[in-house]
């Protein structure tokens, strides 16, 4: 299964990156989120290939909702994570694939085109990028932390702001860098990255990617769950600090 999430991943994100280059037009959600043909087509070629492949699996997909709600396997789809910047031609957006058993992550796949990076893992073998194994760091103290974040918008919107700049203030540094922030966790150069809002598709990848490099994956509450709304993520090690003072009013 990993290594057809793979192919689905590279080819979808080939295809969008294709769009990306030409500036296709954008639309609106009743969210107000973006969409463009790049989104539906990635993701209708994702589906097609895990149809051909495993016709009895269920499929979430960011698009076009769910299929086979009851099935042992199955896929979660984000066809392009990060369309705001995909529109504005930043290059912080991937292609987002895992597997869910039972409803928990088992694989997981982000494939960066504009960069070309492959992060995988599955279950109990660890997390890869580009056929190199990688490990969240060893950061113990706060004061020593890297910390990243989602949009502040979000922040205010959950009332969680203050919470978010209390935590800033007791760690080292305090920035965004859009989707790449998963990618700067992976590899150990940042320690914390606090997402205030997602849904199933934007969190299920990220999920297994980290907890296989070692570190830690819950929502705001501290509960291992894809469908909260939020997330935290974390070296592990410092992950209980940050819970206590996001949740400390």
């Amino acid at each position: 299964m990993i290594n057809v999430a793979i192919d689905a991943a590279k080819q979808a994100g080939e295809l969008a990156l294709k769009y990306f280059k030409s500036q296709p037009k954008v639309s609106y959600k009743a969210d107000k989120s973006p969409v463009t043909i790049a989104d539906l087509e990635a993701e209708k070629l994702i589906r097609r290939i895990i149809r051909r492949k495993f016709p009895d699996h269920g499929i979430i997909g960011e698009e076009f909702g769910e299929e086979k709600p009851n099935a042992k396997y199955k896929w979660v789809i984000d066809p392009i994570d990060g369309t705001r910047d995909f529109v504005r031609k930043h290059p912080f957006w991937a292609t987002f694939i895992a597997i869910l058993e039972n409803n928990n992550p088992i694989v997981g796949v982000a494939f960066y085109p504009v960069s070309g990076d492959l992060l995988c893992a599955k279950k109990g073998g660890g997390t890869f990028i580009n056929n190199k194994k990688t490990r969240v760091s060893k950061t113990k103290k706060l004061d020593d932390a890297y910390i990243t974040f989602g949009n502040l918008k979000r922040f205010m919107e959950k009332k969680t702001l203050d919470s978010l700049l209390n935590l800033i203030e007791k760690t080292r540094s305090g920035r965004n860098y859009g989707n790449f922030q998963l990618k700067l966790l992976l590899e150990g150069k940042v320690d914390i990255d606090i997402e205030p809002f997602g849904a199933i598709y934007d969190f299920a990848t990220p999920c297994i990617l980290v907890e296989e490099a070692g570190g830690k994956f819950t929502d705001f509450k501290g509960e291992k769950s894809l469908t909260t709304g939020n997330a935290l993520l974390s070296n592990s090690l410092l992950h209980n600090q940050v819970l206590k003072i996001l949740n400390s009013g």
